[in-house]
């Protein structure tokens, strides 16, 4: 357990690089959509290397290229893209901000899909959740301008599609898949509907064809997550999608530390409070009383 907690401290430390690259990204210019698609597929690229230097071939069954598919698609490409393109209309604090969601919106839908127990101490944190959600949103002034709430509200689906990957990767993770080759499937897989995305829209880039050094964020968001995904597929395994959300407090903490200390990001006390409420209420989540976390294996023997 303590090996485990470690690497979900060190998995949000790298994570909660990714809020300042985003930034630094958007004022480099560089298309969100392009600019998500060329770092998975730089990821992707690392990922596979080393998955095919451990003898990981990823695998071309269908349970295999379905569960890619699914976590690409739906935990990977959207979210990670609409996180890419809110960071340039959210102080990097406020982003940070939403990933502490995810623990409360994993136990929802944890419960809805019979992975999780209900219990009154994340019932409360998921109450305390979408208090903390009101105060940033509702009050005048919680936000530095009052159009940043509509950003805000939106980008609620990033948290919203990491808990559904959380709890689908726990629940229907094929058997005997290695980490390495599953990452560089989930990546490959959200390039594939990225680069469907970039056309649709029109974002097309190339790297650094702007000249700016900003644009040096490209390659430094392809290292955070070719550690991001083989961390998520080897611990999520071992501590349950609810446990392993911890990841994403420790992403908020330090990624609000590195807005104030690269950007001279400021906050109202609204968003203090906020904040306040949503740590509260993910404690709450995490320090419940847990069950073993079912698994797609725990399913198969049932």
């Amino acid at each position: 357990m303590v090996r485990n907690l470690v690497l979900i401290l060190l998995a949000g430390l790298n994570f909660s690089f990714l809020f300042p690259v985003n930034v630094l990204a958007f004022r480099a210019g560089i298309p969100a959509t392009a600019y998500v698609f060329w770092y998975a597929l730089g990821a992707g690229a690392i990922v596979l290397a080393i998955a095919l230097a451990k003898g990981q071939v990823p695998r071309l069954s269908w349970p295999y290229l379905k569960a890619n598919l699914i976590s690409g698609l739906l935990g990977f490409a959207f979210p990670f893209a609409l996180l890419a393109f809110v960071s340039g209309k959210l102080p990097t604090g406020i982003a940070a901000l939403l990933i502490v969601l995810t623990p409360a919106f994993t136990y929802l839908v944890s419960l809805a899909a019979r992975a999780s127990r209900f219990h009154l101490m994340p019932a409360g944190g998921l109450v305390l959740a979408v208090v903390g959600v009101l105060v940033m949103v509702v009050p005048a002034g919680a936000l530095p301008t009052p159009d940043m709430a509509g950003w805000f509200l939106l980008a609620l689906l990033v948290p919203f599609c990491f808990a559904v990957l959380n709890v689908y990767v726990q629940l229907y993770r094929p058997p005997a898949a290695p980490d390495f080759a599953l990452a560089s499937g989930l990546l490959f897989a959200g390039v594939a509907g990225l680069a469907v995305l970039v056309v649709a829209t029109g974002q097309y880039y190339l790297p650094f064809q702007n000249g700016d050094p900003q644009e040096w964020a490209l390659p430094a968001a392809m290292a955070i997550n070719a550690i991001v995904w083989p961390f998520f597929f080897y611990l999520i395994n071992r501590t349950g999608a609810v446990l392993f959300s911890m990841m994403n407090v420790v992403g908020l903490v330090f990624g609000t530390f590195w807005g104030i200390l690269i950007f001279a990001d400021s906050h109202s006390p609204l968003v203090w409070v906020a904040g306040l409420l949503m740590l509260v209420g993910f404690f709450l989540v995490v320090l419940a009383p847990q069950a073993a976390p079912a698994t797609a294996a725990g399913r198969e023997a049932a």
